[in-house]
């Protein structure tokens, strides 16, 4: 077994943690050890066995370095026409504290617009609903822990007036992702809380949003809600400028690329699809010293499952 050098690992752990590559305890997480481990391994005051810990640490390294040597890198965020429109939708709603509604197809970008929104804004508490996540309880629950409220009771009543204590004068902004989940008592309450609090409200999620609040036989019920949505923004489709600015994210730039691009773009996953295809494209194209062609999008495409453009 090949004796690994203590002081080497320490030093380009540091380095990296040093120019917030990554946190100390990011890198806990991710190699299975304590933080207070890593951190006495780092000081080199670490009393337990020493070898182990720089085996874990020196085996992340490696795949640390491989990933950024083989993996291009992936942009963070896109912005694109239309998540431009669900920021400003977004911005509206926290601004006026009013209610907004934001509903579209998946993979059209509404998720990444969120976080964007969220990390880059101060007060907005995103927060998603799911099939586990959808009553009134659940949901105030989320949004207390959400807002950093650790001892929040899992109780309806205690944990509403809570949220009426904390939330007036934040101007801050409540995001529900996949709404589409919430229990008709889980809208009523946020209602109320954002009428009494002055705070904005965003529903976002699928059609079927933007269908329960307007038409079937609950209409009715919801119709307090939706007289009070100030703002609708529907996404039925990704545009060909949402896909133009993928490919000048990824630096892709024929004209032939970017017609495929687009072809896949408008099958069910839109953009989704295209942030699986791309970086494996970009993957192929790396290993043969070349920019993403029409070949490392098909070959993509095809080891991610896609079908042929030509099945369709």
């Amino acid at each position: 077994m090949t004796q690994i050098n203590h002081d080497v690992v320490r030093s380009a752990i540091r380095e990296l943690i040093d120019s917030k590559a990554i946190s100390g305890a990011a890198l806990a997480r991710e190699t299975g050890t304590s933080t207070a481990t890593v951190s006495q391994f780092l000081n080199g005051k670490y009393k337990g066995d020493n070898d182990t810990v720089a085996a874990s640490l020196n085996t992340w390294l490696e795949s640390h370095n491989a990933a950024k040597t083989s993996l291009p890198v992936a942009p963070d965020f896109v912005e694109t026409p239309t998540s431009q429109k669900i920021l400003a939708t977004l911005t509206w709603a926290q601004l006026a504290g009013t209610i907004v509604l934001v509903c579209g197809n998946p993979g059209v970008g509404k998720t990444k617009a969120i976080r964007q929104y969220a990390a880059t804004g101060n007060n907005v508490w995103h927060i998603t609903a799911s099939k586990s996540r959808s009553n009134e309880l659940e949901t105030l629950y989320e949004l207390a822990l959400k807002m950093g409220i650790a001892d929040a009771p899992y109780r309806r009543g205690a944990l509403s007036r809570l949220l009426r204590q904390r939330l007036p004068d934040t101007r801050g902004l409540i995001v529900v992702d996949e709404a589409d989940w919430l229990s008709l008592d889980a809208v009523e309450e946020l209602r109320i809380l954002q009428e009494e609090c002055g705070v904005g409200l965003a529903l976002v999620g699928n059609h079927k949003v933007y269908d329960r609040l307007t038409g079937g036989q609950r209409s009715v019920d919801f119709a307090r809600l939706f007289s009070r949505v100030s703002k609708k923004y529907v996404i039925n489709t990704v545009s060909a400028g949402d896909v133009d600015s993928f490919c000048d994210a990824w630096q892709v730039c024929g004209q032939e690329e970017r017609k495929l691009l687009k072809m896949i773009a408008r099958r069910p996953g839109a953009l989704r699809s295209l942030s699986h295809i791309l970086p494996l494209a970009g993957i192929y194209a790396q290993g043969k010293g070349e920019t993403i062609g029409t070949s490392h999008i098909q070959s993509a495409m095809l080891e991610l499952g896609h079908s042929n453009l030509n099945e369709e």
